[in-house]
């Protein structure tokens, strides 16, 4: 493990470069709580110059995995990798928490186990109505270390994946492709699912669900264990691999990456290039693939931008595709966001174990969505969702934010309406 460490933080030449692309170092300015000051600690730790006191798994776990330092440097040193790496340096030699032990491992690797518990978890949020800002049950929040106007989404009573069969069939095939829903639209947001398929299958493709697939294991590794996101690594592997699709779709920047980058780089399973060479954004393969372009309207929305994902940008490269779909809908103005392509805040499950941290990030994108007088915000993935509504919602301003399958689905019902 030290080796590895060693590895991943030899080249590093010291220039700073990456300090400027990092959204926690613009906040706090301390030189430790930058990439390349993570670079330092971790390579102290191989030199045993560092020990993993409290104060340097803060600093470990203050990264919020946006990748933005990696693209800056101009050693080829990827501090993102480094500090995932030292995470799971930390788990081995410290251990990992009792709660997520028991999720990671237990929860999340039980097929039917997981997203029964989220059932569960949704009917007991509606008994208690924790969505309303009344609620009693937010009480707790603040001892948990949480804000208590968090913003808590419901989960769903009836997943998106049990509202649907495992193939859907379209006229006129041209391709048949696998969906990889991943947790956040098949748990919470179910509609993002539904716009996906709907999307898919207006265009000619047939759509397969495949009922084994299970969480991708981002919010595993990122917590230090990768024993866990590799035994979900594999088990979706097997299920991809014994498909006969012509591509994988996935509409979560996380999923993606992960799928088609970490797998390998990080959790070092052999996955086939026939394998990761099939998996597309969904925008992606909506213009790469079919060559969509919408000549319809969405209700309710005179001005677009769009929102950068992290994981979509920097680890899928799917930057042109959203835009140009967006660009292309009839009687909406395409405004560019300023900074598009810089962390909202949201970070997985960042916002819950650094919900100040978040926020202060967050309120960066807020001001810049503002300068665009967007009616509309649309980004590819979910977390991002959550994080830019719970935003707008402290700031009490009204803003829609949405997955930009939803906003083309929208606006392609709206088209077969009129």
């Amino acid at each position: 493990m030290l080796n590895e460490l060693d590895r991943l933080t030899f080249n590093c030449i010291k220039c700073g470069y990456c300090k400027a692309a990092c959204p926690v170092y613009k906040e706090i300015g301390e030189e430790a709580a930058s990439p390349r000051g993570r670079v330092r600690l971790i390579r102290g730790v191989y030199a045993g110059d560092v020990s993993l006191s409290q104060r340097y798994r803060k600093l470990i776990e203050l990264c919020i995995s946006c990748r933005a330092c990696t693209a800056e440097c101009p050693s080829g040193v990827s501090p993102n990798q480094a500090v995932l790496n030292a995470r799971h340096h930390l788990a081995i030699e410290c251990g990992i928490p009792l709660i997520k032990r028991l999720i990671f491992r237990r929860a999340m690797t039980a097929r039917r186990m997981f997203p029964a518990s989220a059932k569960l978890l949704g009917f007991l949020q509606r008994a208690i109505i924790l969505q309303s800002r009344y609620s009693p049950a937010r009480l707790i929040l603040p001892i948990l270390g949480l804000p208590f106007d968090k913003a808590i989404p419901y989960f769903q009573l009836k997943t998106f994946r049990d509202r649907m069969p495992e193939v859907i069939p379209t006229t006129n095939r041209k391709y048949r492709v696998a969906y990889f829903v991943g947790c956040g639209a098949n748990l919470i947001y179910p509609e993002i699912g539904e716009a996906v398929v709907n999307l898919l299958t207006y265009f000619g493709v047939e759509v397969v669900i495949p009922r084994k697939q299970m969480c991708c294991g981002t919010p595993v590794f990122t917590s230090g264990d990768f024993e866990g996101a590799t035994h979900l690594a594999r088990q979706n592997l097997k299920v991809l691999s014994n498909l006969d699709v012509d591509a994988i779709i996935t509409a979560c920047g996380s999923c993606g990456t992960t799928i088609k980058h970490e797998w390998h780089d990080l959790l070092g399973i052999e996955v086939p290039s026939e394998l990761t060479s099939k998996v597309y954004d969904i925008t992606e393969f909506l213009t790469d693939c079919l060559a969509v372009s919408l000549s319809a309207h969405i209700p309710k929305a005179k001005t677009i931008t769009y929102h950068d994902p992290c994981h979509l940008v920097r680890g899928m490269g799917v930057q042109n595709q959203p835009r140009k779909l967006l660009s292309s809908l009839a009687d909406t103005r395409y405004v560019e966001l300023a900074s598009a392509d810089t962390c909202c805040g949201g970070g997985g499950a960042y916002s819950i174990y650094h919900p100040d941290m978040s926020r202060k990030i967050g309120a960066r994108k807020v001001d810049n969505v503002l300068k665009t007088e967007a009616d509309l915000v649309a980004t590819g993935c979910p977390v991002c969702i959550l994080q830019l509504r719970e935003m707008f919602s402290i700031a009490r301003i009204l803003r829609q934010v949405e997955h930009t399958a939803v906003v083309l689905n929208r606006a392609l019902k709206e088209k077969s309406q009129n």
